[in-house]
This record gives structure tokens, C-alpha cells and sequence, in this order.
């Protein structure tokens, strides 16, 4: 009998073309498409995903968890921004939905694996399991899948591991499949316009009034316009003379935007909360990503009591609270933390 696999299929060409590799591949594959949202958008791209199943001649189902995904990912977005800490929504979305809502469906349809359509890959050793970068590193999104329980990524593929983008749209066109030559999604999927502050204010109870900026000194020296429209580490947009400015951190009790010069917003030592590990506890020497879009820096890990912290070998500046820091070993994922 043919294994079967559960893929998440979004509609989008990166699950469509892992769908057709995995078909390829000889399994028995059942496209699992979720609705988060209720939008136009969102329509267009289930229904994007059901021509993809029928196309490639698979089962398809749509997996609501609307609800579920307000709670997880977008009460959490806007309340990250409340209490002036930067979220990251698709850390939270697949910890939260996408790999538990595969892993769901997988036992209730009595499937072998699932798979996705994910830039990672990973090694499997008997009974364990590592999460490694893909290997094109500019596509690579293992900083996103660090709090994926290992038991789900123990029977989870990733076919486009190995792959650029560039080869994954020439195998879709291969396959024939009509979204090979579409866009990539937004980086905050619910948001398709990019107006955070917009999307802020109208899913808020929180006051945005306009504020004081502030040197660490509590100086005056301007004034901003809500703190939602700024974040740690940002520069231009400020609207002060002199400087340059660097925001260093929101205020929220007080309402202001604190600032300093470029020393002051430099880090070496990254306090940590809410710390995982893919195996076991690990610490010393690593490399650590305080964003997605960031190279890697030497670190080592310590710890205090209950708590992790990093030691970075150089300064880094912007680094945000709410964000994660996710360690390494070379290409391998250790775990991670959010940063306080």
C-alpha cells in the first residue's frame, strides 16, 4: 500500500510544488488548506489550492481554524505592539496552527507523514530528528520553525530543502501548475497591504495618542506620532535634528519613544524567556539569529538560575523585545528563546 501524506497546501507555489514532489515520490497525498481569515483574499486562495488538488489529481480539504488563529497569532500580534514588544506572528502560526492542524488531520485520516511547503530541511537518526538550514540560506526559514514540536518533526518532510526558488518555479512549471510563476505572500500573511499601524488601531482597545520623544535622559526632543508606528532599532522617519537617533525602547506607561546614538542601542547580552530546546539543553558556544533576516553571530548560551541568556562575541544593534533568538551549531537548529 502507498504511504500517505497530509500536505499543507496554501495555494501558493512553494505547497504546490512540495504536493507534486511528494506525489512523485509515490505517496498517496491529501492536500489540507486552512482558512484563518474570512477575506476575499483568502478565498482566492483556497481556491487556488482546490484547482492546484484537482490538477494534480489529489484529495483536498479545507481545515477551518479561524478561531484559533485569531487567538495565536493575531490577538497576540496586536498585543505584542500594546505593550511595546515586536511580535513575530509566524513563529507563532506554526507552533500553534499549521503543524498542529497537519498533525490532526495526519491521525485522523491514518496518514504515515506531512510535509510542507517550507525552506528547511532535516535529518532524521534512528529515532531523532534535526532541523537544519535549507541550503540556499536566503530563502532559508528554519528561524521560523525552531518551536515545532520534535515529535511532529520527527514524520514531517520538507521537499524544497535542497532547492533555490528559482528551481522550485522551474519544477512547478514542469509539473504544470498554474501558479508557478505566482508572488510570494506577504511576510504577515492578514495584513496584505502592509499597514501594521492601520491594522493596530482598528483590532485595538489600546490608546495610540501621539508622545513625547525622549533622550535616555528624559530630555524632550521631539515629539511622535504613536508608538505603534516605531520600533526598536529604527532610524529614519524620527523627524529630530541632530543625532542620528536610533529608537532604543517604547515606553508604554509613560507614552514615549526613547532614544540614543547607535552605542546606546548596541547589545552584547540578550536576556531570553520562554527558552526551548529541539534536544537537549544546551550550553556554550553557538550562533544565534536575533532576526530572521540577519546573519548569524557567534554566541555562547548561559544560564542563571532558570533563566538563558546570550553572549554575543560582537555588539548587535536593533535588538527588539517580543522578537526570538534562535541558536545554532553551523547549519543545525539547537532551540531558541524570545527576547526580553
Amino acid at each position: 500500500m502507498k504511504q500517505k501524506c497530509i500536505v499543507g497546501l496554501s495555494g501558493g507555489v512553494d505547497s504546490s510544488t512540495s504536493a507534486a514532489i511528494m506525489k512523485e515520490r509515490g505517496y498517496e497525498v491529501i492536500g489540507c488548506t486552512f482558512r484563518m481569515v474570512e477575506s476575499d483574499g483568502a478565498n482566492l486562495a483556497i481556491a487556488d489550492a482546490k484547482r492546484v488538488a484537482d490538477y494534480l489529481g489529489i484529495e483536498h480539504e479545507v481545515v477551518d481554524c479561524v478561531a484559533d488563529f485569531r487567538r495565536h497569532v493575531v490577538d497576540y500580534f496586536v498585543q505584542s505592539y500594546e505593550v511595546g514588544v515586536t511580535p513575530n506572528p509566524c513563529i507563532m502560526c506554526n507552533k500553534f496552527l499549521k503543524f498542529k492542524y497537519l498533525e490532526e488531520l495526519k491521525e485522523r485520516r491514518s496518514a504515515d507523514m506531512i510535509a510542507t511547503g517550507h525552506y528547511a530541511r532535516l535529518r532524521k537518526i534512528g529515532d531523532k530528528v534535526e532541523l537544519l538550514q535549507a541550503a540556499s540560506l536566503e530563502r532559508d526559514q528554519s528561524y521560523f520553525l525552531y518551536r515545532v514540536d520534535g515529535d511532529i518533526l520527527k514524520h514531517t518532510e520538507f521537499p524544497l530543502g535542497d532547492y533555490h526558488k528559482s528551481h522550485t518555479r522551474e519544477l512547478a512549471a514542469k509539473f504544470g501548475i498554474h501558479v508557478a510563476e505566482k508572488s510570494d505572500s506577504q511576510d504577515v500573511c492578514f495584513i496584505p497591504n502592509g499597514d501594521y499601524a492601520a491594522f493596530i488601531r482598528d483590532h485595538s482597545s489600546g490608546v495610540f495618542s501621539e508622545g513625547e520623544i525622549v533622550n535616555e535622559n528624559g530630555e524632550v526632543l521631539g515629539r511622535h506620532e504613536g508608538l505603534v508606528n516605531y520600533t526598536v532599532g529604527q532610524r529614519k522617519g524620527l523627524g529630530l535634528s541632530g543625532g542620528p537617533f536610533f529608537v532604543k525602547r517604547l515606553n508604554v506607561g509613560a507614552n514615549q519613544v526613547v532614544v540614543s546614538d547607535k552605542n546606546g542601542v548596541g547589545m552584547v547580552k540578550i536576556d531570553l524567556k520562554s527558552v526551548v530546546f529541539i534536544e537537549e539543553p544546551r550550553i556554550g558556544d553557538c550562533q544565534v539569529k536575533i532576526r530572521s533576516t540577519t546573519k548569524k553571530i557567534d554566541a555562547k548560551i548561559v544560564k542563571n538560575s532558570d533563566e538563558y541568556s546570550v553572549i554575543l562575541a560582537v555588539a548587535e544593534y536593533g535588538v527588539a523585545g517580543g522578537q526570538h533568538c534562535v541558536f545554532y551549531d553551523r547549519d543545525k537548529v539547537l532551540g531558541g528563546g524570545v527576547i526580553c
